[in-house]
């Protein structure tokens, strides 16, 4: 369809009710950004960057926008919002209801002071890309040149990431 791209997201939570928060994200964005193509199942991991008590609750999500990435950014911010994430000037990592990340738009490669795309850090991260290989394996990151499959073989981060079962 022309004018349609592809839009990859991860949505993260590790404050209770964690999954509750997952779904909302999703039905939220769902209403908002277009048809769903595929959808991760959960997985559950340690916090990534930051020590807290509860663990982190991920998925991966593909959508098919007619909105621009700007667009898809200002979608993202305002369902964590609705959903109680409160930011701060400067936040670091820290718990939070729901995250919503932009990994990938299309084959794009955006850097800007509000959105860099591909997501700078979804390569060093387990809990992004087991996901990411189980929707998206051969997904070739634009500016890296590996596919989701051979990100995850080289990735540095050895943390136990594993199926979230309700």
């Amino acid at each position: 369809m022309d004018g349609v791209e592809k839009v990859v997201l991860l949505l993260g939570s590790n404050i209770e009710p964690r999954k509750k928060f997952l779904d909302k994200a999703l039905f939220l964005l769902q209403q908002e950004l277009g048809k769903k193509m595929d959808c991760s199942a959960i997985y559950e991991s340690e916090p990534w960057g930051f020590d807290a008590k509860v663990s982190f609750l991920n998925r991966v999500v593909v959508f098919e926008t007619r909105k621009n990435p700007e667009e898809v950014l200002e979608v993202c911010l305002d369902v964590e919002m609705n959903l109680g994430r409160e930011r701060k000037e400067y936040e670091g990592y820290a718990s939070r209801t729901v995250d919503v990340d932009v990994l990938y738009f299309g084959n794009r490669i955006i850097s800007s002071d509000r959105l860099v795309i591909p997501h700078p850090r979804l390569h060093l991260r387990r809990f992004t890309l087991l996901p990411m290989v189980e929707v998206q394996p051969e997904l070739v990151h634009p500016v890296l040149m590996k596919t989701q499959k051979e990100l995850l073989e080289i990735c540095p981060d050895d943390s136990e990431v594993k199926l979230f079962i309700d």
